[in-house]
């Protein structure tokens, strides 16, 4: 879900950049339609990686520092080959990360990383915690009564006593 998470507030943080400041996502205009995406999903691979091995041990925090600067650097350089590959020109493996390393589009990606793993650990850690470690999300616990009818799920086969 992080990675999903990723993806979906990077199109809408992206779209905002766009709307607001004007500026566009990739600005070569020969560049194909799916380098952008490709470097989000690239990304959006960083951030699952990440997320999965955070989840089971050490600090969030630093976690999350980590895997935004795998992003950084993940995005630019998928960025950077797919360019080079479209233009048929290696030099665009220097030129395409230095122009972008600090546009809005890496910047605001990097920013968005590092909060969705960040509390994309902290909320699986504390369902682990809320759910008793059974590592299912929203599994209904097995014992004591319903709520709803008063039962003892424990007796699921026996009938009440009194009726």
């Amino acid at each position: 879900m992080t990675s999903v998470l990723f993806i979906a507030l990077v199109i809408a943080v992206t779209g905002f950049e766009a709307l607001l400041a004007d500026v566009e996502v990739i600005s070569q205009p020969d560049a194909t339609p799916y380098l952008g995406p490709a470097m989000v999903v690239g990304g959006a691979v960083v951030i699952f990686l990440a997320t999965a091995a955070g989840v089971r041990d050490g600090n969030p925090g630093v976690t999350a520092l980590v895997a935004a600067a795998t992003v950084y650097l993940v995005m630019l350089g998928v960025g950077a080959v797919g360019y080079a590959l479209v233009r048929s020109d290696a030099t665009e493996l220097l030129v395409f990360p230095a122009g972008y390393a600090l546009g809005p589009f890496v910047v605001g990606s990097v920013v968005v990383a590092l909060l969705s793993v960040l509390g994309g650990i902290t909320m699986a850690r504390h369902q682990a915690r809320t759910d008793g470690g059974s590592g299912a999300a929203g599994a209904a616990r097995l014992d004591g009564p319903d709520e709803r009818s008063g039962h003892d799920r424990t007796n699921a086969g026996e009938e009440p006593a009194g009726r």
